[in-house]
């Protein structure tokens, strides 16, 4: 039986085709998103892997503390570098970041050495960060109706009750051209779309730097974050424990999980000092 028959037959059946938007997933992106507005600062443990080419990294360990606007120290506990830390404060060390492990470093926070290890530039981290991407994407592509919000049901990751949540979007976007003295960074601010994104959108040009690209070349940049995105979200604090995103052919892009998660628990300026006596830069 062909599959437009096949369809005929359900629809004769009378069964119901899925909402494109449940309704109790759009209500718990709302919670969610009106929970984050109240967030004034948080400590967390994260764990996270990104994907970098072909390759998903090894798994990180990163505990967390974060302020608004933008103040955030991390510390990698397990992984790769276990025992880096990273400071970043606006308009402090001429909005460098500083890094120590065994040396402290002033970095570029968008420049190659800083961003060779991290999908997110650091003054771009933070949990209220990332609902913003989540929402940012599922407002758009509901305007297009373009994208399908499922509520798949409760869970319990980490021994926490989660709701479970799927969005999927589709796999269109642009192909604006490189001009002289451009980079992906530059396509990335016209465009709006994650500069990492849009190099994983090209990795087939194996390029693996955002200056990689040439005078000429066109540039693939997805409409969407991810093709998919698979939510968990915390019942009682309404923001998320677990997020994986993945990318238009169904690979694992992103991944990360957030423990032990306290909100608004009056961090000062001590926690985000290099001079703070429990930190070694």
């Amino acid at each position: 039986m062909t599959a437009l028959a096949l369809a005929l037959v359900f629809s004769v059946a009378g069964t119901p085709a899925p909402a494109r938007y449940d309704s109790d997933a759009v209500t718990a992106l709302q919670e969610m998103e009106e929970s984050a507005t109240r967030v004034r600062d948080y400590t967390m443990r994260l764990v996270k892997r990104e994907r970098f080419g072909t390759e998903l990294s090894a798994e990180e360990t990163i505990d967390i503390k974060w302020q608004r606007p933008q103040r955030i120290y991390l510390h990698e506990i397990a992984g790769p570098r276990t025992g880096q830390e990273v400071l970043y404060v606006p308009g402090w060390n001429k909005n460098r970041v500083k890094v120590h492990k065994g040396i402290n470093l002033n970095l570029n926070p968008y420049g190659e050495v800083a961003m060779a290890h991290s999908h997110h530039p650091v003054p771009e981290v933070s949990l209220v960060r990332l609902v913003d991407i989540v929402m940012d994407n599922v407002r758009r592509a509901r305007a297009k109706n373009a994208v399908r919000l499922s509520f798949v049901g409760p869970e319990t990751p980490f021994g926490r009750k989660a709701l479970r949540l799927e969005a999927t979007f589709p796999p269109t976007g642009k192909t604006p051209t490189i001009e002289k003295e451009e980079t992906l960074w530059d396509i990335s601010k016209a465009t709006g779309q994650s500069m990492y994104v849009i190099l994983h959108a090209n990795r087939a040009r194996k390029w693996r730097q955002a200056d990689h690209p040439e005078k000429g070349d066109s540039v693939i940049v997805p409409d969407y974050y991810a093709g998919r995105i698979v939510l968990w979200i915390d019942e009682e604090l309404k923001l998320p424990l677990q997020i994986d995103f993945y990318d238009h052919e169904g690979s694992l892009y992103e991944h990360y999980e957030h423990h032990d998660l306290k909100l608004n628990v009056g961090l000062t300026a001590a926690d985000f000092d290099p001079k703070n006596p429990a930190y070694g830069f």
